[in-house]
């Protein structure tokens, strides 16, 4: 028996989102209004988490960044006036 009989194939298909490879979290959530809502977000202070957590609070929500380095996480978050740190 060849490895590839173990497996059913599952044809992928387009979600035609409007979103490409190239969309950013601040083009998904362009016209949502988040605000009263809380989100976390873990590893929110680098890299792309830092980039959502800065598009979710712009949308206005109050973003939870759960960090191991508080002193690195408050540097990152800074500018974001929507964001708390909690130690993880």
């Amino acid at each position: 028996m060849t490895s590839n009989q173990n497996y059913n194939i599952t044809p992928q298909k387009p979600l035609s989102s409007g979103f490409d490879k190239h969309s950013t979290a601040k083009d998904i959530l362009k016209g949502i209004d988040l605000s009263n809502k809380i989100c976390i977000v873990t590893g929110g202070y680098s890299g792309i988490g830092l980039e959502t957590t800065r598009a979710l609070a712009e949308a206005g929500a109050t973003v939870v960044v759960p960090a191991r380095s508080m002193d690195k996480a408050r540097d990152a978050l800074l500018d974001i006036p929507t964001c708390g740190i909690g130690r993880a």
